[in-house]
């Protein structure tokens, strides 16, 4: 057996393929011996009209010669076997892929002669020998299995042969090439948690890196089996580029969180500031008519008893009730939200991956 292609779902199969049947007219009593015959008699005797029904390509082999044997017994029992490379169909069920496991047959019928004509049967005793020390580059062989029915055509019924391998997929490559590559990439998204706030070159350039690598992973991958439905390495893939996408985003929340304030007080800072001309020179503001109304009325009372005042102590306590918080203490506030997000993420990445991939492996190697 050879390999097996998932993007034209079809294997190459090398068979030496042995018919056995009984032909009174080749009979002979002379002698107790088995004949092996020139492969060129072939031509001259009957033969099973045997076809391939799921061959896509074949061909046989003519090197150094002919490789064709042909044996009769005495009782006109005739043993014909040829070597032949096949290209068999095999429709694949891909939505494990990489965790599938396959079922690729071999089926023959006779292509002119009905049940009425010819009835196949397979060898009693070890139908289907394989070569056990040949090692397909994905696949194992778990079972061979055959099997035969009768098919019903406009044309009448015919008998059918059916030899099934059962495969499955060696993951090997993929945990090597897929799995593992993506796995570390999702846990090094994760520095930029521990990576101070302030250095948002370094942590958007992780980021963005992270994201990048795993889009081309994707796509890389994405190129070698396509078929219209989701695959298990599918969803594998655009969780892991979810992961790292997220991490992408907690950084911009993170972010804005602790400028939020440093804006706040730039803003009022900048209200706070007098006009000045372009001089630098102060603009003096005009007054309205009800401000000039009131600076008059405060000079006729400036000389009123001390004793209408409030004492210095309640002044103080009003004054000091009326205080803004400082803008330290604002911008220490949003830094530690900020911080507090980068804290709880280190927590909450890890423990939904982990969780993902619990489901995930008990899911297709376990459940399905």
């Amino acid at each position: 057996m050879g390999s097996v292609k998932e993007t034209t779902m079809d294997y190459i199969i090398n068979v030496f393929f042995r018919q056995r049947w009984n032909d009174p007219r080749l009979s002979f009593t002379q002698f107790n011996e088995t004949l092996t015959l020139d492969a060129s008699v072939v031509g001259k005797i009957w033969v099973p009209d045997v076809f391939f029904v799921n061959e896509k390509g074949a061909n046989f082999h003519d090197v150094t010669t002919a490789n064709r044997m042909l044996r009769v017994d005495p009782t006109g029992t005739i043993l014909y076997s040829t070597r032949l490379t096949l290209t068999l169909a095999c429709p694949m069920n891909l939505y494990r892929f990489p965790m599938d496991r396959q079922q690729c047959g071999l089926k023959m019928e006779s292509y002119g002669k009905t049940e009425a004509d010819i009835m196949l049967h397979w060898k009693w005793t070890r139908p289907v020998e394989f070569d056990t020390s040949v090692e397909l580059p994905q696949f194992y062989v778990e079972n061979i299995r055959t099997n035969r029915t009768v098919q019903n055509y406009n044309t009448g019924q015919y008998t059918r042969l059916t030899a099934t391998f059962d495969l499955q997929r060696q993951m090997g490559f993929y945990l090597i090439q897929v799995y593992i590559p993506t796995m570390l990439i999702v846990i090094l998204s994760w520095v930029s948690f521990w990576i101070n706030i302030e250095a948002a070159p370094a942590r958007v350039a992780l980021g963005i890196t992270t994201v990048l690598t795993m889009t081309t992973q994707g796509s890389a991958q994405g190129g070698d089996v396509k078929v219209s439905y989701v695959k298990a390495i599918d969803i594998w893939l655009a969780v892991c580029l979810l992961f790292v996408f997220a991490a992408l985003i907690e950084f911009a929340a993170v972010n804005f969180m602790s400028r939020q304030d440093k804006n706040h007080d730039k803003r009022r800072k900048d209200k706070d500031e007098p006009d000045k001309n372009e001089n630098g020179k102060v603009i003096p503001q005009r007054e309205d008519y009800a401000t000039l109304r009131q600076r008059t009325w405060l000079h006729h009372v400036k000389n009123v008893s001390l004793k209408e005042e409030a004492p210095p102590s309640e002044k103080s306590e009003k004054c000091s009730g009326q205080q803004r918080p400082a803008p330290e203490r604002e911008r220490n506030k949003s830094m530690d939200r900020a911080k507090n997000l980068d804290r709880l993420s280190r927590g909450l990445f890890p423990l939904g991956f982990f969780l993902f991939n619990l489901m995930y492996w008990n899911a297709y190697l376990l459940l399905l």
